[in-house]
C-alpha cells in the first residue's frame, strides 16, 4: 500500500494511527487516494480496534482541499461542471467509507483544521483538539465563492444544530478549539503533547461508538433543541433570519452564503446520502459562477504577492493551495478584512466582505492638536515627481533581521492606529510627538481599541496589559514621558531614544519640509541598518529621501485609516531605496497582519493616483446635472462599499481639492479639475468633519460616541454646481466611474507604478474598496475584453476628453489579442 502522503502504524492495544506526512496539509486528488485506500484497507482488517487519523505538520491540520484540483475540473472540455461535482462526490465517498468504519475513529486536530479538514473530521466518531492558540475550525469556503462541498453542510448541523452550524458555515469565522468544544464539535481538549495519547484513549473501544449529537445535560436545554431543531415552524423563522442577515450582509453580490443556507435547510430534512447529493450539485454549480472565478483569481493575487522576493517566509508558501482557506482568511486578527468598523459594521468578506463597508473610515480628519500630527488621507498634496524607481526584481536573497522594534514620529489619529496595530501584534513601539496632549490621546485610543477587543473576547485582560506595556512614548516638546518600559527610561527623554528601533515610521501630516527636518534629525542618531519609512498619502518619497545622507535606507509605507482595521499597507520604492530597506518594511506589515503590494515611487503612487481620477469624475458626474445620492448609489449597487461623494466628506473638501489640484499638475490635461470645490470651501462645506459638505451631518440622539451621522444631501450645493436634474442614469454614472479607474490603474501598469497586474488587483481590492467579485481592474478588464474595453473609452475621450484615453498598454493587449491573465 502507497504511504507517499501518509504514515500508518499499530499501537500495542491495536490502534491504527494514520498520519499525514510532514508538509501535507490540502487535500488534493492524490491524497484522497491514498486515504481511500487506508479505508478499503481498514475495512478487511478484524484485529484494529480503533483508528486515529492525526497529522506530522507542527503548524496546520488541514487547510482544505487543493484548490488547483477544482480548477482543473472546471476547466474540462466537456462538461465541467458535471465534473465538478463528480469531484465534491468523490471526497463525500472517501469520507463516508471513514464514517463506514467498524471501528471507532478519531481525529486528533492540532493547528488550522478548516474546510476539507473540518470535513474529514465530521466523518469520524470523534474530534479532540490541541488547546494551541494555531489550533482554529472554520469553514471558509464562502470567501472563495463556494459552500463545504465534502459534507460540511449535511454533517455539521447533525452535530452541532442548525444556528450554531449557520453561523460557522456563512459567515467563514474561525473558532479556537475550546469553542469548538463548547459547541459540540470537539469533544476533548488538551495539551498538544498529551493530544495523541487521548486520541488513542477515545479511539480504544471494541463497539462501534453510537453517532448522533450530544444529548443536552438539562430538561431545559432538551426542550429547547426540540423547540428549535425539531419544530419546522422554528426552522423556518430560524433561516428566514439568517436569510435576511446573509442579504443585508453581502448585498447580494455573493451567492455562497445563501446557497450554503439552502443547502443546510434542504439537507436536514433528507436522508444524508440524499443531503450530500443535493450538497455537491450546490458546490459545482457555484464553482462555475463568475464570482467563484473573480475570487478564485484573489486568491492566487494574494498568494502570489506572498511569494515576493521581498518577503523572507515566501520558500513556506506550499505548491498546493487549500480551496478552503484564501489568504485574506487566513490571518485570525483584528486586520484581517475586516469585521468591525468604527461603527461596529458587519463586514469581503463575508464572503469578500473583508475591506468592504470598512471604506467609510476609510479617511478621517486629523485630531491631533500638536505641531506634529498626521494626515489620515491616503491623498494630499504632490508638487511634482522625480525619476521613478527601476521595476527589476530584487535578487532572491535579501539577509534583514526582522523589525523587533518600531519607532513612530507623529501621534495623531494615523500615528495611534499604527501603534494600536504594533501593541496588538505583538511589536514593541516607540511613540514620538511634540505635544504631550497628543500622546495622551494616542494612549487613550489604543486603549479604547483594546477595551473594546477584551469585551468582544476576543483577548484577555493579561493580553491587553501586555499590549499597553509594548508602548513607550517622549514627548520632545516638554520632555514630558507619559509611559515608559524600565529598559529605555535613560534614552526616552530625547529624540535619540528611538536609534534602536528598525523601522522608524514618520506619520505625520503631509510637509514636505517637516518630513525632511524629522529625517535629518533621526538619520544623525540611526544605526546604519536603520530603515526610515514615510506614510505619506502621495508626496514622492525621492523628494523626502533627497535630504538624507543615505537615501537607500528610506521608503514609503502608506497605511490606510484606520490603519488597525483596514488591511492594505502598499510599500513604495524609490530608485534609491534598497532592497533590504524594502524587504524590512514588508516584512515589518507582514507582521501587522497587512496585505502588502510593492510599487515604484511616482505621484500618488497607485492606490491615491487611482483613486484621485475616479474623485475627479465624480464631481465632473455632478457639475453635468447627476444628482448627489445617484451618484452614490450608483457606485453602490456596482460594488464599492461606499459612494465616492460620501468618500469625498469623510476625506474632506479641502483636502480633496488639494489633492486633485496637485494631481492636476503631475498629470495636465488628464484629470479633470472643477473650479466649484473652492467655492464649497469658501461656505466652510468641507464634509463631516464641519457638518455639512456634499451631505449634512448632526448628532443621532441615541450617539453617546459623538459621531456625527449622515442626515441627507446639503441641497445648497446645488446652487454652488448648477442643476441637480439627474439626467444622467445610474448605468452611465457606473460606465464613466469604472472605466476611467480601471484605465488608469492599467495606466499605472504601464507607467511602471505596478511591477504586476496582481499588485494592482489586490491593492484596488484590499486598499480601495474594487468590488472583490469582480476581482480587481485588470481581472475586470480581461473579462470585459481589451477591445470592447478600448471602444467604449474611445467613446467616452471624443465626449470627454483626456480623462478617458485609452492605455498605451490596453491597445497593445488588443491588437495582440492577449489578456493581463492569460492562463486563467
Amino acid at each position: 500500500m502507497s504511504q507517499v502522503h501518509f504514515s500508518f502504524e499499530i499501537t500495542l492495544n491495536q490502534i491504527g494511527v494514520l498520519k499525514l506526512a510532514d508538509g501535507v496539509n490540502v487535500l488534493s486528488q492524490s491524497v484522497l487516494e491514498e486515504l481511500e485506500s487506508h479505508c478499503d484497507h481498514l475495512l478487511t482488517n478484524s484485529q484494529i480496534q480503533g483508528l486515529v487519523i492525526t497529522s506530522h505538520d507542527n503548524e496546520h491540520f488541514i487547510l482544505g482541499a487543493d484548490i488547483k484540483d477544482i480548477e482543473s475540473l472546471r476547466r474540462s472540455p466537456q462538461d465541467p461542471e458535471q465534473n465538478v461535482e463528480a469531484g465534491a462526490r468523490y471526497m463525500q465517498e472517501v469520507f463516508q467509507k471513514i464514517a463506514d468504519l467498524q471501528m471507532s475513529t478519531v481525529c486528533a486536530i492540532h493547528g488550522a483544521c478548516l474546510g476539507g479538514g473540518c470535513e474529514l473530521a465530521l466523518a469520524c466518531d470523534y474530534r479532540v483538539a490541541s488547546s494551541d492558540s494555531s489550533t482554529k475550525f472554520g469553514f471558509p469556503e464562502v470567501q472563495l465563492g463556494l459552500i463545504p462541498g465534502a459534507g460540511g453542510t449535511q454533517r455539521l448541523p447533525r452535530l452541532i444544530g442548525l444556528i450554531p452550524s449557520i453561523e460557522l458555515i456563512t459567515s467563514a469565522k474561525k473558532i479556537s478549539a475550546q469553542k469548538a468544544a463548547k459547541l459540540g464539535l470537539v469533544d476533548g481538549v488538551v495539551g498538544s503533547r498529551q493530544l495523541l495519547d487521548l486520541a488513542i484513549r477515545f479511539a480504544h473501544s471494541s463497539t462501534r461508538p453510537v453517532r448522533s449529537q450530544k444529548k443536552p445535560k438539562s430538561i431545559k436545554k432538551t426542550c429547547q433543541k426540540l423547540a428549535i431543531e425539531k419544530n419546522p415552524i422554528a426552522r423556518k423563522l430560524i433561516f428566514r433570519a439568517a436569510r435576511t442577515k446573509i442579504e443585508k450582509q453581502t448585498s447580494g453580490f455573493y451567492p455562497a452564503p445563501v446557497k450554503a443556507l439552502t443547502a443546510i435547510r434542504e439537507g436536514y430534512q433528507l436522508p444524508l446520502n440524499l443531503g450530500l447529493k443535493k450538497e455537491a450539485a450546490t458546490f459545482a454549480e457555484l464553482a462555475m459562477s463568475s464570482v467563484s472565478l473573480a475570487l478564485t483569481h484573489l486568491f492566487h493575487a494574494t498568494t502570489h504577492i506572498k511569494k515576493s522576493p521581498y518577503h523572507q517566509n515566501r520558500h513556506d508558501q506550499s505548491d498546493h493551495q487549500p480551496a478552503s482557506s484564501p489568504s485574506s482568511a487566513d490571518r485570525d486578527s483584528h486586520s484581517e478584512p475586516s469585521t468591525e468598523s468604527s461603527a461596529d459594521k458587519t463586514t469581503h468578506n463575508s464572503p469578500p466582505q473583508n475591506h468592504a463597508e470598512n471604506n467609510t473610515e476609510h479617511h478621517r480628519a486629523d485630531q491631533s492638536t500638536g505641531d506634529i500630527h498626521h494626515n489620515s488621507s491616503p491623498e494630499d498634496i504632490i508638487d511634482h515627481h522625480q525619476e521613478q524607481s527601476s521595476s527589476e526584481p530584487p535578487p532572491d536573497t535579501i539577509s534583514v533581521p526582522p523589525p523587533l522594534r518600531v519607532g513612530i514620529v507623529g501621534a495623531g489619529f494615523m500615528g495611534s492606529g499604527i501603534a494600536t496595530l504594533c501593541a496588538s501584534r505583538g511589536l514593541s513601539c516607540r511613540l514620538l510627538d511634540p505635544s504631550p496632549e497628543a500622546i495622551s490621546k494616542a494612549y487613550g485610543y489604543v486603549s479604547r481599541y483594546l477595551k473594546k477587543r477584551l469585551a468582544q473576547r476576543r483577548i484577555k485582560s493579561f493580553e491587553m496589559k501586555q499590549a499597553l506595556m509594548r508602548i513607550s512614548a517622549v514627548s520632545t516638546q516638554n520632555e514630558n514621558q507619559n509611559h515608559a518600559d524600565s529598559k529605555d527610561q535613560d534614552s526616552s527623554l530625547d529624540p535619540s531614544g528611538m536609534a534602536r528601533c528598525s523601522v522608524v515610521i514618520e506619520a505625520v501630516h503631509e510637509s514636505l519640509s517637516l518630513k525632511q527636518k524629522i529625517l535629518r534629525d533621526l538619520e544623525s542618531q540611526a544605526h546604519e541598518d536603520w530603515v526610515f519609512a514615510s506614510n505619506t498619502s502621495a508626496l514622492p518619497i525621492s523628494d523626502i529621501a533627497a535630504v538624507a545622507q543615505n537615501p537607500a535606507r528610506v521608503i514609503g509605507m502608506h497605511f490606510f485609516s484606520p490603519a488597525e482595521k483596514m488591511p492594505l499597507c502598499e510599500i513604495v520604492k524609490t530608485i534609491t531605496s534598497d532592497d533590504s530597506a524594502v524587504s524590512a518594511g514588508f516584512e515589518l506589515a507582514t507582521q501587522m497582519g497587512k496585505q502588502v503590494i510593492v510599487v515604484r515611487d511616482g505621484p500618488g503612487f497607485y492606490t491615491t493616483r487611482t483613486l484621485a481620477f475616479f474623485l475627479a469624475e465624480s464631481i465632473r458626474l455632478l457639475e453635468q446635472g447627476a444628482r448627489v445620492e445617484d451618484i452614490d448609489k450608483a457606485m453602490k449597487q456596482f460594488g464599492f462599499p461606499v459612494g465616492p461623494l460620501t468618500l469625498l466628506d469623510e476625506v474632506g473638501l479641502d483636502v480633496g481639492s488639494h489633492v486633485l489640484s496637485t494631481m492636476v499638475k503631475a498629470f495636465p490635461g488628464r484629470i479633470y479639475e472643477s473650479q466649484n470645490v473652492s467655492k464649497m470651501i469658501d461656505k466652510n462645506y468641507l464634509g463631516r468633519k464641519s457638518s455639512q459638505g456634499l451631505y449634512v451631518y448632526s448628532q443621532a440622539k441615541s450617539s453617546r460616541s459623538g459621531d456625527l451621522k449622515k442626515t441627507g444631501v446639503n441641497q445648497e450645493i446645488y446652487q454652488i454646481f448648477g442643476s441637480s436634474a439627474g439626467s444622467i442614469s445610474l448605468s452611465d454614472i457606473q460606465k464613466r466611474l469604472s472605466l476611467v479607474f480601471v484605465n488608469e490603474s492599467i495606466k499605472c501598469l504601464e507607467d511602471e507604478i505596478l511591477a504586476h497586474p496582481y499588485d494592482g488587483d489586490v491593492g484596488a481590492v484590499f486598499g480601495l474598496g474594487f468590488p472583490p467579485f469582480l476581482g480587481g481592474p485588470f481581472y475586470y478588464a480581461d473579462t470585459l475584453g481589451a477591445q470592447n474595453l478600448i471602444d467604449e473609452l474611445t467613446e467616452l475621450t471624443q465626449e470627454l476628453g483626456q480623462s478617458y484615453k485609452p492605455s498605451a498598454l490596453l491597445q497593445k493587449k488588443a491588437l495582440e489579442q492577449r489578456k493581463f491573465y492569460e492562463d486563467q
